[in-house]
């Protein structure tokens, strides 16, 4: 299976939410390569569905940029080669809200709040920061739930190695109380096309640094 990235796409963020991205990559690799290979995924999953509402350049911006409230988050917390402590979560736990802050000093950023604040909303309420459920919810902003918990378990972590395509499949499957069912159902039939050899990757991106 090929992997998503993020090539010949940068002229859909603006010049400053990459300048963004640059300082996530020097400040923690791992919170950028998941915030590149989550936009990918969710790029070609809204094309392979011909989810072209879903395309919108502020909603890709604003998936690019959900994760950038980790700029905030020190970096001994973010690369701990162990499992993080109560407080330590709790702190990393805050970076919804504090991406908002960050995106609020940058009134030439365009965004949806709600993919920024609710990417770890889960669908019984059980979530954070604001415990919401999913009906409350956009469909873009579920959608995310998933990729985003996806793309977690695929990538390696200071703390864990990364899981297989197929454990991860099991586990949204597993945890429907986490995620939204039609998202779940979309997604996963996704990438097991792609998993199977499809070849139904329609654009190949890869994450080039934007030049002013």
């Amino acid at each position: 299976m090929k992997k998503c990235t993020l090539h010949g796409h940068a002229h859909l963020f603006s010049y400053q939410s990459l300048q963004l991205m640059e300082l996530l990559r020097h400040h923690d690799p791992s919170s950028f390569h998941h915030s590149v290979q989550s936009t990918s995924y969710y790029i070609d999953f809204c094309l392979h569905y011909n989810l072209h509402s879903l395309l919108k350049p502020i909603i890709l911006q604003s998936v690019l940029l959900h994760d950038i409230g980790m700029l905030l988050v020190p970096k001994e917390i973010l690369q701990q080669n162990r499992p993080l402590t109560l407080s330590e979560k709790r702190e990393l736990e805050q970076h919804p809200e504090l991406g908002i802050e960050l995106l609020c000093d940058y009134p030439e950023i365009d965004f949806e709040p709600s993919l920024v604040l609710h990417h770890h909303e889960n669908n019984d309420g059980s979530g954070y920061p604001d415990h919401m459920l999913k009906e409350q919810l956009p469909f873009a902003v579920n959608l995310l739930r998933v990729i985003d918990s996806y793309t977690a378990m695929t990538m390696d972590r200071p703390y864990r190695a990364k899981r297989s395509d197929q454990d991860a499949i099991h586990e949204l499957k597993e945890h429907r109380n986490l995620y939204d069912a039609r998202c779940t159902f979309l997604f996963v039939a996704y990438m097991e096309k792609r998993l199977k050899g499809k070849n139904i990757l329609l654009h190949y991106f890869d994450y080039v640094p934007h030049q002013k």
